[in-house]
């Protein structure tokens, strides 16, 4: 009888054919990142800001506190809107999130054991994304952007001239000149490196990384 065991070269191709599709796999959730999560982040934020600014006219003055509460409003109402998990709407395609293929045993905790390395690293994904130390995390992040982004408003626009109050016609555009400071790249991004600093954000990701698997 002949040898019925598979060959190594077997097993490399069937190897390299599973990593291939995870690569694909992979490379589509990145896809949906620029093609459909982040358009829907900007677009709910905007729908939030004419939320919180719809019965505002263009002469109201607008000083520090005014200021500061109406971009508190705008982002409360963006983070009410959707589900309680909608991180997970905007960073992770729905396919990826469908759990086709784990089961999940009586404690409610997922078997990994007969998905594939992409599987296992969006089921992964997507209970981080879904947790409330998540969301509590976001939520700090967010606000103390707020806070040192009034910072900056304050230093370019002159604290005297907010004080008084100044007509939202003349702020808006003001304001969205901070918006490339806002997404510069992560290297030279202060806000990025402010949010590493915040102790409940390194308290997070150190534990996240010490409850990972080592294999």
């Amino acid at each position: 009888m002949g040898n019925l065991s598979p060959s190594p070269n077997g097993d490399r191709e069937e190897a390299d054919l599973i990593d291939r599709n995870d690569q694909q796999q992979f490379l589509a959730s990145a896809d949906f990142l620029s093609n459909y999560g982040l358009p829907t982040l900007i677009s709910n934020i905007q729908a939030a800001a004419s939320e919180v600014l719809k019965g505002k006219q263009l002469k109201d003055l607008f000083n520090t506190t005014v200021l500061h509460e109406t971009i508190t409003q705008i982002l409360d109402v963006f983070m009410s809107m959707g589900s309680p998990h909608h991180w997970v709407d905007y960073l992770m395609p729905e396919d990826a999130r469908s759990y086709k293929l784990v089961a999940f045993s009586n404690n409610g905790n997922p078997d990994l054991s007969d998905g594939t390395t992409f599987d296992q690293l969006m089921v992964e994904t997507h209970a981080v994304l879904s947790s409330a130390e998540f969301g509590n995390v976001v939520d700090i992040s967010l606000k103390t952007v707020v806070d040192a982004l009034m910072e900056d408003i304050k230093v370019q626009l002159g604290e005297g001239n907010l004080l008084s109050g100044m007509p939202l016609a003349k702020l808006l555009p003001r304001i969205s000149q901070f918006s490339p400071l806002l997404f510069e790249e992560p290297s030279k991004n202060r806000f990025i490196q402010i949010i590493r600093n915040i102790a409940e954000v390194e308290l997070f990701f150190t534990l996240l990384y010490a409850n990972m698997p080592t294999s």
